[in-house]
């Protein structure tokens, strides 16, 4: 029997959720200067606002991966797409301070879902030895969603006013709402497309569904995994410097590198280009070296530790006095960054607990986007307070590489996660 291939397509679909969801954050720093100028936002403000969505998303991240394991991803992301297009809409049609915040607020809840429905779509439809490959796609969402539109967006927030952006992007959202409704099951054994072959794949290498009573998983117990710590830390770390250049990279070149807005955007496009390859390079060669043989959590390891020690470019890259060379700089650090995201997202259903990879995702999310609360403003007050940003690429820098020492030294392949027998029936995957 020829296997059929629906596993990829809802890869296909999480790849462009994910760039959607990038492309709604990012138009806020490409429309920074206009914004500015328009509503007479100082950098401090600027930052705030930047800040604002991530005070939600990031609160929201446990009780969402929690209802993700609860009620699965097709409902979830469904609703979740609709609102957050709903409120990227508001964000170009409302202009008093005070508004712009509440609907980057009401923005980070709709977004919330994202990534703990992706980790549980891709642990519920691809074998362990596919997983990274599948991270590392749709983690490259964050990069064509974030930078290789920066150009398009440019265009139209010269061309047709920042509002424009802002509604456009809005509707693309609504449109992959309509596919992802079409095509996507919450089980591939429930969709009609999946034949017996590719169902046979998918469930290939895992372990046999566990049998007898129900288990509990405490939450002190996930708490104390030294695992556990290590990937909350690492995307803290990498989430800081994404934050830092979603929100101010445009910024950057137009206001320090004295570039235009058009010619920003395209140099914007380089370390973009950096993310994505790094994604899929990250994701490519951790699934490889386990089809070769090594522990899925040390596979994943070298590839995040690798990573964050190339994400220390972004130092020298504060320093350099070429517009070029400080582009280029940026972008290695940016793609090491990725190289290690993909990764970090994989390595979550290789140390979960059986049942639960939605609601570890959210902890890793909350802890990785409380970055967004910081870097921001504090890039904001950082500049404002030095006339410069170098101090704030440095602390990025820092931040990012201490990441590659905590993968090095605390995340291990060891079950920290023995849970205690239950006699009442639980659901599976259930955290008391």
């Amino acid at each position: 029997m020829i296997r059929t291939n629906k596993r990829w397509i809802v890869v296909v679909l999480i790849f462009l959720a994910t760039s959607i969801n990038y492309l709604d954050r990012s138009v806020l720093g490409v429309a920074g200067p206009s914004m500015m100028k328009d509503l007479g936002l100082n950098k401090i403000e600027f930052g705030v606002l930047g800040s604002a969505f991530f005070w939600t998303y990031a609160l929201m991240q446990i009780p969402i991966g929690v209802l993700v394991d609860k009620i699965g991803p097709r409902a979830i992301y469904a609703v979740a797409i609709i609102w957050w297009s709903v409120c990227s809409m508001l964000t170009g049609m409302v202009r008093s301070f005070g508004l712009l915040i509440g609907v980057r607020a009401l923005m980070g809840i709709g977004e919330s879902p994202a990534f703990p429905t992706n980790v549980r779509v891709i642990s519920d439809w691809l074998p362990s030895r596919e997983r990274g490959i599948a991270n590392g796609l749709f983690t490259m969402g964050i990069a064509v969603g974030a930078g290789l539109t920066t150009p398009a967006v440019a265009w139209v927030v010269t061309s047709f006013g920042w509002q424009t952006a802002f509604l456009l992007t809005g509707v693309i959202g609504l449109i992959w709402a309509a596919l992802w409704l079409f095509h996507f099951t919450n089980k591939p054994k429930d969709n009609k497309k999946v034949n017996a072959a590719e169902l046979t794949h998918i469930t290939s290498g895992e372990p046999e569904p566990l049998t007898g009573p129900a288990v509990k998983i405490r939450w002190g117990q996930m708490l104390r995994s030294k695992n556990v710590w290590a990937i909350l830390y690492g995307l803290f770390a990498q989430d800081y410097l994404l934050y830092l250049m979603l929100t101010w990279l445009p910024v950057y070149l137009v206001t320090e590198r004295k570039m235009t807005l058009i010619t920003a955007g395209f140099y914007a496009i380089l370390p973009w280009v950096a993310a994505s390859v790094g994604a899929l390079l990250g994701g490519y060669l951790s699934d490889r070296m386990i089809k070769n043989g090594t522990p899925a959590v040390r596979a994943r390891r070298r590839v995040m530790a690798i990573g964050m020690i190339l994400s220390l470019a972004i130092i020298p890259a504060a320093f350099v006095a070429d517009q070029l060379s400080a582009v280029l700089l940026i972008a290695a650090s940016l793609g090491g960054m990725m190289f290690a995201n993909g990764a970090s997202w994989a390595v979550v259903s290789e140390i979960a607990p059986r049942g639960a990879s939605g609601t570890l995702a959210g902890m890793q999310n909350f802890i990785g986007n409380i970055a967004g609360w910081i870097a921001p403003i504090l890039t904001g007050f950082i500049a404002t307070v030095t006339g410069s940003f170098v101090y704030a690429l440095v602390i990025a820098g820092i931040i990012g590489g201490a990441a590659a020492l905590v993968y090095l030294v605390f995340l291990k392949e060891r079950d920290e996660f023995r849970p205690e027998p239950s006699t009442t029936p639980a659901p599976e995957g259930a955290l008391q």
